[in-house]
Parts: C-alpha cells; sequence; structure tokens
C-alpha cells in the first residue's frame, strides 16, 4: 500500500509531529508513505520537510502561491499518480482542499484526520478576527470532509463535533494521536536548562506564546508561589507573537527573575527531561500533544480541563486537572505538587504506564492501517 500524507502547515508542532510519527510507523508495517509538504511563498517554514528527511521518510515540497494554486493541484495528483498512491490523507484545512481538488484530476481515494480548530472566542469578550477566521475555516472544513472517503477524529469530542457536522458515522474512525516513546522516556536532561535551575520545582509550560495557552493564568499562580517557596522556576518554551507582552507582564508582576523564556526549542525530549513539573493552562485545546509528550517523559501534569485533555489527564492517577483560567486553583495544584513528592513520582509512572498501553506510534499505525484496509475494500 502507498499513501501521500498532505501537512497543512510546514512548522513542526503538535499535528507536524503525529504525522511523521504515523508515517514511521506505517513504514515499520509495510505502507510506504510521502509526505508532502506545502511551501508557502509568503511564509516559508520547511521544519516538518527536514525533520522527516531526517527519519528516513520521502519528502515532496509543494510550492503554492496563494489560496487557490492550480499549479500546486496538478502537482498533487501529478505526484499521486507517480507514486501510485492507494491514498491521499490530509492534515489540515489547506491539504484537504488540495488533496480534494486533486482527486478531480487524478481519481483517488480520500482519508482524512480532523485534527479541529478552537472555536472558542478569545476571551476579550468579542470575537477577534482570529476567532472570526478560525470558525469560518471549522466550518468549511467540516462541509468538505463529507466529500471524503473516510475521516479519522483522535478523541471522542472531535468524533462528536463531527457527527454534530453530518459526518456519516461509518465513514468515521477515532485514533488517538501517538508517538515514540522511548525517545522522550530515555532522554538525558538539557545541559543548558539544568544550568539555569536554581534547585527549587522547575515547572515548564510548553505552547506556542498565542492567546488561550493560558501563560499569564500561570504567571498569576506562581507571583503566589514564590512568596512561600521562592526558587520555584517557570520555563516557558516555545515562541510567538505574545512574547513581549507575556515578558512585560513577569516585570509587572515581579516574578521575572524567575521565568525563563527558552524560545522554540527542537530537543523536546532532553526539555522535559530537565523539568519536573509539566503545566498546560490553555483556555481551549484539542488533543494537545504536549501532553502525550509529558506523561511519556514520565512528567507529572496539570492541565485544565478543555477538549480532549480530561480523556487523557485522570484526576489524581496520571495527573491534575483545573478549571480553564482559574490562576487561583492553579496555584494550589501546583503547591500540591512542590510538597508531595510521592504524589510527583506516582502521576509520573502512571501516565506513563497509560501512555505505553494507549498512545504508542506503533499502535497508532496499526489502528491508520485498518481504515486504509477497510477503505481498500469497500
Amino acid at each position: 500500500m502507498k499513501l501521500l500524507h498532505l501537512v497543512s502547515s510546514s512548522g513542526y508542532y503538535g499535528v507536524e509531529a503525529v504525522v511523521v510519527n504515523l508515517c514511521m510507523g506505517l513504514t515499520a508495517l509495510g505502507t510506504f508513505s510521502t509526505v508532502g509538504v506545502f511551501d508557502n511563498s509568503r511564509c516559508s517554514n520547511l521544519e516538518v520537510a527536514k525533520v522527516a528527511r531526517q527519519k528516513g521518510l520521502s519528502v515532496a515540497i509543494l510550492s503554492c502561491r496563494g489560496r487557490a494554486d492550480w499549479t500546486t493541484v496538478r502537482r498533487i495528483a501529478d505526484l499521486a499518480r507517480l507514486a501510485e498512491a492507494d491514498f491521499i490523507h490530509a492534515h489540515g484545512y489547506k491539504a484537504q482542499v488540495y488533496g480534494y481538488l486533486a482527486s478531480k484530476l487524478h481519481p483517488i481515494r480520500l482519508v482524512a484526520t480532523y485534527h479541529g480548530y478552537s472555536s472558542r472566542f478569545s476571551g476579550e469578550g468579542r470575537a477577534t478576527l482570529a476567532d472570526l477566521r478560525h470558525q469560518l475555516y471549522d466550518a468549511m472544513d467540516l462541509a468538505l470532509l463529507r466529500r471524503f472517503d473516510r475521516i479519522v477524529a483522535p478523541s471522542r469530542m472531535l468524533e462528536r463535533s463531527l457527527l454534530s457536522a453530518g459526518i456519516a458515522r461509518e465513514k468515521l474512525t477515532v485514533i488517538g494521536n501517538g508517538i515514540e516513546l522511548e525517545g522522550f522516556s530515555r532522554a538525558a536532561p538539557s545541559a543548558d536548562l539544568s544550568r539555569l535551575k536554581s534547585g527549587g520545582l522547575a515547572i515548564g509550560v510548553v505552547a506556542r506564546l498565542t492567546e488561550g495557552k493560558g501563560h499569564g493564568d500561570l504567571f498569576l499562580a506562581v507571583k503566589g508561589i514564590l512568596a512561600e517557596y521562592p526558587l520555584t522556576q517557570v520555563f516557558v518554551i516555545g515562541d510567538g507573537p505574545l512574547r513581549l507582552p507575556l515578558e512585560a507582564l513577569a516585570r509587572e508582576l515581579g516574578i521575572e527573575r524567575s521565568v525563563i523564556f527558552t524560545g522554540k526549542r527542537s530537543d523536546m525530549a532532553s526539555v522535559y527531561a530537565a523539568l519536573d513539573v509539566v503545566v498546560l493552562p490553555s483556555l481551549f485545546e484539542g488533543m494537545p500533544m504536549v501532553i502525550l509528550e509529558a506523561l511519556a517523559a514520565r512528567k507529572p501534569v496539570i492541565a485544565t480541563r478543555v477538549g480532549a485533555v480530561p480523556g487523557v489527564i485522570r484526576e489524581l492517577s496520571t495527573g491534575l486537572l483545573i478549571e480553564p483560567g482559574d490562576s487561583r486553583e492553579l496555584q494550589r495544584a501546583i503547591k500540591r505538587l512542590i510538597v508531595d513528592d510521592g504524589l510527583r513520582s506516582t502521576l509520573a509512572e502512571n501516565g506513563y504506564e497509560q501512555m505505553r498501553a494507549q498512545y504508542s506510534a506503533a499502535g497508532m499505525a496499526g489502528n491508520y492501517q485498518r481504515v486504509y484496509e477497510s477503505a481498500l475494500r469497500r
């Protein structure tokens, strides 16, 4: 069996990591994958292509000059034909649009993974332009998916969204995201982060510095903790448009010496290994890869009850759950892990065992393989 995977984003975040892990797992099962990466002329970023090639995967760069580049459509159709692909597997709205149009030039079965968009507002009391854009993309995405042969949802929550949008149940399968466990569980701590640690609890927040990720709530919680536990530190892993405002917020709260902005990192396994606790205080999420990676790295997790998170983080078993936007509850949860070493160890081991049983890359690939085989039979 042969597949052409189309990846909407050219960076390397959660969705892109899932695609690379899936293709590697499928290779082990004898299924050949080509990763088609869009190269946007206005914002070129080929990081996912670089990682995929490093992993030994076949990669095709798809130059794209705009929202409706018919040269790119023809390139995808030709690529699918030359590769003798059985499926185009689209990941993301742009990939789904171009994959669907290419199937009109070269008839081919279509599979999509619905990674979801946020349909929540930014919390400013009104819808921002970005909020409205996401909602529009989500609506168009769901409408287009009705034309695909098979759709995979990474969580029950996203499955419910698809069903409510009119996607036929017989086309739907739920397959959780999977990761390579050994790379995270056996990594050595990052040397540069280890040198920056002061001896207190090292808290990591791994997310793009954008609206809705809850960095401000974490900063407020830490301000209340430092008076009692002054060696506590926050490592802000990631980058984005809110970096300068967040740095200013840390100074305003008087916690700038305890908050370390690392920027975006490519050595995430080593980063997790250097942390004591991972916090994801998001106001909205789908199925965040950060949580899966943290559990695979044997790190206790504090996360908000949003999206598919409660399906992964089980209170007092694999982590601690709090309400989104509640900095006081977040402060209490962090303090609880500061004073209770035994609870931290229990959450870390339980989380890793859950990952091994339910979220391995090999298991994910096997489930996708069955979806492809079922579509071929039809």
